[in-house]
């Protein structure tokens, strides 16, 4: 996989891309990312990447020439091919979801540009096929933060990034709930024990056991992912049972 990232502040990314997985991943080839700094592809000797906004007001907008010179030097094409993706961090786009990385990390090559002040003149959306994607429903300085929230969610789903890939198949959100409770040694602590379920060695009473506690965490603080979810008949009476029990 190919990964670009388009930025006014490539040294954001310095360390971003040298820790944790997204450093042993590179390291090991298992995909290429590459920082390019936006400012490259101006043409004044200020290096200016944006301008006012017409009709007046606050804040600056990135500037539309700009951003074609660079998505023109890599040969960007709007060709809606599905393996060529181009995302642009934006409060105004859709919501970033694990879904999303899913589909992000089966592309062939990925570019992501780094909104910045208003955002972007829109009509570089309409040059080339770009999806705007936000992070969530809060307002940030820049879009590097949410550039590698998103680059950290896809590439973990690389195979061979993570060192156990079934730790990404048993991701929280992968089927629209909440991850259940997890506990490690020492088996008691403090007058605290591990549920029984876990050391029973049962694996079926253990995997009854984390999908109700995942049902029960996604009720208790993200009851509305529910609607989307993938749940069974005994999962839905559970969850009702646990609504019923909430409200008394």
């Amino acid at each position: 996989m190919k990964i670009e990232i388009i930025t006014l502040f490539p040294g954001y990314f310095d360390s971003v891309i040298r820790q944790s997985i997204i450093g042993r991943g590179k390291e090991k080839a298992l995909f290429d990312i590459e920082i390019i700094d936006l400012r490259d592809f101006t043409t004044d000797r200020h290096r200016t990447a944006d301008d006012k906004p017409f009709g007046g007001g606050g804040g600056m907008v990135l500037k539309v020439e700009t951003l074609d010179a660079c998505l023109n030097s890599l040969e960007h094409r709007k060709s809606g091919d599905p393996g060529d993706r181009i995302i642009l961090t934006s409060a105004a786009g859709k919501l970033f979801d694990q879904q999303k990385a899913v589909e992000l990390s089966l592309s062939r090559r990925l570019t992501i540009i780094c909104g910045h002040y208003l955002g972007v003149d829109e009509r570089i959306l309409a040059l080339f096929d770009i999806e705007e994607i936000s992070v969530g429903d809060y307002v940030m300085t820049g879009g590097e933060p949410a550039a590698a929230v998103m680059l950290d969610a896809i590439v973990r789903l690389l195979p061979g990034v993570l060192g156990n890939f079934e730790s990404a198949l048993d991701d929280s959100h992968l089927e629209g709930l909440l991850g259940a409770p997890v506990y490690t040694r020492p088996e008691e602590y403090r007058g605290l024990r591990v549920p029984s379920e876990l050391l029973s060695g049962d694996h079926k009473l253990i995997d009854r056991y984390r999908r109700q506690e995942a049902i029960r965490k996604t009720v208790q603080n993200r009851p509305e992912l529910l609607k989307k979810a993938d749940l069974s008949q005994d999962d839905l009476k559970f969850a009702d049972r646990l609504r019923h029990e909430n409200n008394n």
